[in-house]
């Protein structure tokens, strides 16, 4: 029998006035890992350009994010905003 290992797990959870960093515990296999999630809006408004000039900058602005953390999710635009998920690169996954 051939063992699979998961590199990702993803899991959508909501976690209400969060100001600043999430910090979540959580147990993989009885083992205890910290992970560490930021959520940062950034403006997407249809006066800056078309759909591709949004994306680009939105691209630049993810490229130039604090190089601790790690893009981790993309959300859906709304009230034009786009949220973006960030993962602390020195979180244990």
């Amino acid at each position: 029998m051939r063992e699979i290992i998961m590199q990702n797990v993803r899991v959508q959870f909501t976690i209400p006035n969060v100001k600043k960093v999430a910090n979540l515990d959580i147990r993989v296999n009885g083992e205890k890992r910290n992970l560490k999630f930021r959520v940062e809006t950034f403006d997407w408004h249809s006066e800056n350009g078309s759909s591709e000039d949004l994306v680009n900058i939105l691209r630049d602005r993810i490229l130039n994010y604090d190089s601790e953390w790690e893009l981790y999710h993309i959300g859906t635009p709304q009230k034009n905003q786009i949220p973006v998920t960030f993962k602390f690169k020195s979180s244990t996954s």
